[in-house]
Parts: structure tokens; C-alpha cells; sequence
């Protein structure tokens, strides 16, 4: 099949998620990035349950030229054999205890888990390399936990050579100490490691699960470590492996580019994950820090208005910062606004900009819950074709639409307040002019 054909039945199948020029952009991205195009993270629950849709997504990435390195688990069939086996285990802080006895049964069940990974990839035509114990050089930091190996250097010449070699790599996480000692390796501290090294543009962990829930089991769609990380450490619903995982990203993106991202998401999810600007699953963002204020500087409405004029590709109107009750969120990287106005009893949402090239970084989903995060209740409205209005329902709890615009609101259960809230915001003048 060749490339052309392959990338315009990409932009068909994925149409339905996002417009076609948006999918091109990823498209034309990640064909440049050669060995850095991604590092992915299969869970073992997902090679068990759902291997399926993870080798259709695979295979489809390696249809359109395009060469993840993959980096796989096996907890759930590591611990059923050993249970089988009648061999005594536990975890500290989500890592495995790894006694010699442990170490045989985990060696065997990686190896078997990557050939039947690979064997699987074959099979829908990709040129999957198996690699057991041949990435990774370790140290063994902490005794209490036995053969489980930290990673000191990788070997990502061979990596870079198989994808070079239109390959793609699948490696387990077994590694060897400088003395030829076999370690077992955690498998989310070793995609890290190698991330590290490679510097991909894309980082993803597929689990069965999705991404990280919240106490209530819904999906956090965007964690920005600058000002989620703390608050999420101390949450009791958030278990030790998540926790570990968590902490682990956190140092990954230390280590890379500010505008690098970590995505946690389904095998069926993806494509959808790499080729959207809105993603699916819970993507973290090293993050920019929000700053909300009442007042303005003469710079901070420089950056405002550039943030709002080029978001809104118009021009505001004057005296716009001067007139009325309002505060404003800003994010340092001076891409992303919210305006909120308080001429009304219920804070009334005025804008919310998030400059294009800083669209599917998750900076807009940080705005937006540090702006709710104040705000029980809010309304606001929008433009009838305005392309954010898919999200706007998704995170609103209803909307009426009023000729030329489509009203928003949360939190809002009165009739009475809300009806007094749909005629506000649909009597307000337009802020921001258009040149004819």
C-alpha cells in the first residue's frame, strides 16, 4: 500500500473526529520525526484483554510510515503464575518485590507476553523486533525490593537502527546489571528512562482503564503538573501506582521540552489521542502557571490583546479592559486567557482564548479548571459556528441556542436565574469587531 493512499484513508477514517486540516498537521509532524515519532507504553491488562484493538492501532500507525517504540508490561499474567506456582509475592510503593524465585517466573512471562506481541504485529504486516534484556544497563539502588534494576543507560542505537530499518521495536522491561546480572525493571520507569533518552515527541501509556480518574471515576482530561501535581500526591483515591506513575512523568517532563506532553489512553483510543487537537484519554502537561488578577499592567494588556485578537482573528473594541467588573486568567507562555465579567449576579464567562498553535497541548483544559475552580456557578456564550463549541457542551450542563449564538451554563438550576442568564448574555454587545 503505498504512503499517499494510506495518509488520505487515515484523513477518511478520522474525519469524523476532526477537521481534515487539523489530522494533516499531526500527519506532517510526526513524518519528520524519524526514531522520535513516539515512545509507547503497552500495560500488560491491555496485551491480556485487549490485544485486538492494540495491534489494529499499531498496525495502522506503521501503514502511514509512522514507527512508535513500544515498551510493554506483564503485572496481571506475572501475578497469576506466580499465584498458580504458589510463589509469595508483594509490592512496595507499586513496585514488585523481586526474589530469585520471582525473577525465573518474570523473565519466562516477559519473554513469552513480547513474542506473542510481536508474533500478533507480524501477522498484520509490521517488521515487529522482539527485545528481551538487550536495552537496558541497571543498577540495584534498593535492596528491600531484590532483583528490580533502575536504569542507568540505554542502548538506543539498536532502537534507532530498527526503525531506520522500518522496523518497530518491542522491547520488554528486563534489563542487565554491569556484571551481566538479569533485573527485573518497572515497566513505566523504564519507557521513561528510554523517553528520556529519545526525547519522542509523543509519550503514551495505554491501559486497560484509559487515564487517571478521579474520586468519583470520571476522567481527568488534562493534569498540569505546575498546578495539579501537589494537590493530586495527597488525594487518597489516587492508589500507589498511580501515584509512582505520576511522580515518574513528572521527572520525564523535567528532562524534556516545555511543550512535550505525556498521554495516558485505550489501544482503541490512539489514533484519536495522536491526530486531535482534543485527544481522548488524560494527557499531562508540564505546564505553564495561570496567573488570576483583577488588575492589569500596561504589558499583561498587550499580551491579552494579542492572546484575544488572534484567537477571536479580530479586533477589540475600545476601552474593553477599562469598562465594566472583570478579572482575568493568563498563562505565563502568553497563550491562553479567560476574561470573566461581573456585571451579573452569576459571573458571566466573557472570553476564552487559546492562541492556534497552543490548540491539543491540554493548556486550554488547564485554564479552564483553574477558572472553574472558583466558580460554582457560570454562564456564557458563544458563536453558533464557533469550532470550540464541541467542548463547550461537554464540559457545560445545558445550552439554548439564540439566533446567531449558543448559550452556555454550569451550575445553574433555578428557572428564574437562568432565564435572567440567557436574556444577559443574549442582549450583550460584541466585543470584538471584524474588518469587512
Amino acid at each position: 500500500m503505498n504512503k499517499y493512499f494510506t495518509k488520505n484513508s487515515i484523513l477518511k477514517l478520522l474525519s469524523g473526529m476532526s477537521s481534515e486540516k487539523e489530522i494533516r498537521k499531526y500527519l506532517e509532524r510526526f513524518s519528520s520525526d524519524e526514531y522520535r515519532f513516539a515512545v509507547i507504553k503497552v500495560g500488560g491488562a491491555v496485551i491480556q484483554s485487549d490485544l485486538e484493538n492494540l495491534v489494529s492501532s499499531l498496525a495502522f500507525l506503521n501503514e502511514v510510515g509512522l514507527r512508535p517504540i513500544i515498551v510493554h508490561g506483564a503485572g496481571p499474567m506475572l501475578s497469576k503464575e506466580l499465584e498458580e506456582q504458589g510463589i509469595e509475592f508483594s509490592f512496595v510503593d507499586g513496585q514488585r518485590v523481586t526474589t530469585e524465585e520471582v525473577l525465573d517466573v518474570a523473565v519466562s512471562i516477559f519473554t513469552r507476553e513480547n513474542l506473542k506481541l510481536t508474533d500478533a504485529l507480524k501477522e498484520e504486516g509490521v517488521k515487529a523486533v522482539s527485545l528481551v534484556g538487550e536495552i537496558f544497563e541497571c543498577s540495584v539502588v534498593n535492596e528491600s525490593l531484590g532483583y528490580v534494576g533502575e536504569v542507568v543507560e540505554t542502548f538506543s542505537d539498536k532502537i534507532k537502527d530498527i526503525i531506520l530499518n522500518n522496523g518497530v521495536p518491542v522491547i520488554a522491561p528486563v534489563g542487565k546489571t554491569s556484571d551481566g546480572q538479569v533485573v527485573n525493571i518497572n515497566a513505566d520507569k523504564a519507557t521513561l528512562a528510554l523517553a528520556s533518552e529519545i526525547s519522542p515527541d509523543k509519550v503514551i501509556f495505554l491501559s486497560d482503564v484509559g487515564g487517571i480518574l478521579d474520586e468519583n471515576n470520571n476522567l481527568i482530561s488534562t493534569i498540569n503538573i505546575k498546578d495539579d501535581y501537589e494537590r493530586l500526591m495527597t488525594q487518597d483515591w489516587l492508589h500507589s501506582g498511580m501515584k509512582l506513575k505520576l511522580q515518574q512523568i513528572k521527572l520525564l517532563l523535567e528532562s524534556l521540552p516545555n511543550n512535550s506532553s505525556v498521554s495516558i489512553t485505550k489501544p482503541l483510543h490512539l489514533n484519536r489521542e495522536l491526530f486531535t487537537d482534543a485527544g481522548y484519554g488524560t494527557l499531562v502537561k508540564a505546564g505553564h502557571k495561570i496567573i488570576h488578577s483583577n488588575k492589569l499592567d500596561e504589558n499583561s494588556i498587550n499580551n491579552l490583546t494579542q492572546i484575544l485578537e488572534s484567537s477571536f482573528r479580530g479586533n477589540l473594541v475600545e476601552g474593553y479592559f477599562t469598562t465594566g467588573n472583570k478579572d482575568f486568567y493568563l498563562s505565563t507562555c502568553n497563550r491562553a486567557a479567560i476574561v470573566m465579567s461581573y456585571q451579573h449576579d452569576i459571573a458571566y464567562m466573557d472570553k476564552f482564548a487559546v492562541i492556534s498553535s497552543a490548540r491539543g497541548e491540554g493548556l486550554g483544559n488547564a485554564m479552564w479548571n483553574k477558572m472553574t475552580s472558583n466558580h460554582n456557578k457560570i454562564f456564557w456564550r458563544s458563536r453558533s459556528k464557533n469550532s470550540i463549541n464541541n467542548f463547550y457542551k461537554d464540559v457545560c450542563d445545558g445550552f439554548q441556542r439564540h439566533e446567531d449564538w449558543n448559550i452556555f451554563w454550569v451550575g445553574i438550576t433555578d428557572t428564574e436565574e437562568l432565564t435572567a442568564c440567557i436574556n444577559y448574555a443574549s442582549h450583550q454587545m460584541a466585543t470584538i469587531t471584524y474588518e469587512s
